[in-house]
């Protein structure tokens, strides 16, 4: 049976799409957030068939029994879309972000009084995805209460971790991060500049393996080759729930104009747990990214 996809589409405001609404034309409505500044030089972006792409990409990952879910903003006119499928996945290594995050608000605050050396793991937890700087963090700085903290200043209402779970079991959606990485970068949700762009950097600095030796580059990475400006956090982990789970996320281009979060879930009893479903999942994610941006970068030029 063919996977049914429900487009959700914004124009910052949202719109929802259903199956029956696919070849409608979608509406535009008042923008609730501020786009980036828009020039004559700007690459135009091509709704209709990047909207066309998302439900082939959807497909794409059913077809290889990977429940995908996919959203996606252009920060330089507000227009975010998603593929309908919002329910919540585990963040594995993505919640790092808010670790940083809440760590670098909460020093600029005088709550805490960071260290050289925890900076140092911050860029480690970043770059390389390294568990243990963020086991380290999240133990001596607040463990759940950091995620709680950070939804509630970005505007993340589906995001949240039990008291007791570790931060890899956080939960999210994959339009909660694109939330986090637009005012992020925007500063809207109250982190200053200098400390945004130190976790962008961070993120466009990312290892091709993380600290564990996983491969990185699955997703994003790989499937935009043609992109001059990439920086993301990926997560992965097995077996939550029987699953594999794989998360690529991050800003692409020229003043970070893109966002895109991919999450997937694939059962690992088709694959297995061991190198071959690990190598699938990632392929999976990779497909996936490749068939959004199938020329290799998000925009034509």
């Amino acid at each position: 049976m063919g996977a049914i996809v429900v487009l959700v589409v914004w124009v910052s405001a949202p719109v929802h799409c259903t199956a029956a609404d696919l070849a409608a034309t979608s509406r535009a409505v008042e923008s609730a957030e501020q786009p980036a500044p828009v020039d004559a030089e700007t690459p135009e972006f091509d709704r209709a068939a990047f909207l066309a792409r998302l439900r082939t990409a959807t497909d794409v990952g059913a077809a290889v029994g990977a429940r995908v879910s996919i959203a996606f903003m252009d920060r330089a006119s507000g227009f975010r879309a998603d593929n309908g499928n919002v329910d919540p996945i585990e963040t594995a290594s993505v919640s790092k972000l808010f670790i940083a995050d809440d760590l670098f608000f909460r020093d600029d605050q005088g709550e805490v009084d960071l260290s050289s050396s925890d900076t140092a793991l911050i860029v480690s937890m970043l770059r390389s995805s390294d568990d243990s700087a963020a086991e380290q963090l999240w133990n001596r700085f607040g463990r759940s209460d950091i995620v709680g903290r950070v939804a509630a200043r970005y505007g993340l209402s589906s995001t949240s971790v039990g008291t007791e779970e570790e931060w890899w079991r956080t939960l999210t959606t994959m339009p909660d991060v694109v939330t986090y990485y637009s005012r992020l970068v925007d500063g809207s949700a109250g982190l200053a500049p200098a400390r945004s762009a130190s976790i962008i950097t961070s993120l466009q600095n990312f290892t091709a393996s993380g600290a564990d030796g996983y491969y990185q580059r699955f997703g994003l990475p790989d499937a935009l080759g043609g992109e001059s400006s990439i920086g993301v956090k990926q997560g992965w982990m097995c077996c939550v729930g029987g699953d594999w789970i794989h998360l690529s996320t991050g800003v692409v281009g020229l003043d970070d104009r893109f966002i895109v979060s991919i999450g997937s879930r694939e059962n690992v009893d088709m694959y297995g747990g061991g190198s071959i479903g690990a190598d699938h999942a990632r392929s999976t994610v990779t497909a996936v990214a490749s068939a959004l941006f199938p020329p290799g970068r998000i925009t034509s030029r």
